[in-house]
């Protein structure tokens, strides 16, 4: 469930999460009336924990528990937020959990509001997350996911350094994919991106939708991010709505 940059500048990688991140989040919340102040939160694929950080200092949660299957580094964490946000500690009220793939070291009923962002089309079996998510909220609770980009769409291989066109996934071969990754020479970065590219789940977003009705969750809030994209003709016959829809925000409730 980590979140990995690439070559993205590290400014802009903190930035966009510390505070263009934690702002869609909010504002996705308080659409609806709800505030995270005083809260119990939990943060599903929170990787390097930068999201949790500014979610802590600006919506002021009673508690934020990041939770993942890699270990979050803390140190690491603390030395971006001097460096960029000039945050000198942490605060207290952000802790971190390391988790397996499909299960949560938490008690029933433990948080009022779950976040996850850019982690589900990472997540191998989404419907087990999804049934532990509504076991440790409570009966009450919300959950937040933002996911971007859908496997389908223009830049769902999370290759577009390589691929800027778009769509390499349903236009290049495997192989072909592997060459131009490996051109010059196989970095780091492109050995961790296309082993990340490899394992995708390819959910889609009707996808996403019946995997939280079978773990016990209605969707009560919907945004589909749709954009303009040419078409490439191997696509032809693909449904429109899995190559036009980018990603999605939504709330979802428990169901009963």
């Amino acid at each position: 469930m980590s979140h990995y940059s690439g070559s993205v500048d590290r400014d802009v990688w903190f930035a966009a999460h510390f505070e263009i991140a934690v702002e869609q989040i909010c504002e996705f919340f308080a659409g609806d009336g709800i505030s995270l102040q005083g809260k119990r939160v939990a943060d599903v694929g929170c990787g390097d924990g930068i999201i949790d950080l500014g979610l802590t200092l600006r919506a002021q949660p009673a508690s934020l528990v990041g939770l993942d299957i890699s270990p979050t580094d803390v140190d690491h964490l603390r030395s971006k937020a001097l460096e960029h946000a000039g945050v000198t500690e942490l605060p207290p009220e952000l802790s971190f959990v390391h988790c397996s793939e499909t299960g949560f070291p938490i008690e029933d009923g433990s948080f009022d509001y779950v976040v996850s962002w850019s982690a589900f089309e990472h997540i191998g079996d989404p419907v087990s997350v999804l049934r532990e998510i509504r076991r440790v909220l409570t009966a009450d609770g919300v959950l937040f996911i933002q996911l971007w980009p859908f496997f389908d769409s223009e830049h769902g291989t999370h290759l577009v350094e390589w691929f800027p066109e778009g769509f390499a996934q349903h236009r290049y071969s495997q192989e072909q994919i592997l060459l131009r990754m490996t051109e010059e020479t196989f970095s780091d970065r492109a050995e961790v991106m296309y082993r990340e590219y490899r394992t995708l789940n390819q959910i889609t977003a009707d996808g996403l939708h019946l995997a939280l009705r079978q773990a016990g969750f209605v969707i009560a809030k919907l945004h589909l991010q749709a954009d303009a994209v040419h078409v490439p003709v191997e696509m032809a016959d693909m449904p429109p709505s899995r190559m036009g829809i980018s990603g999605v925000k939504l709330l979802a409730v428990p169901s009963f």
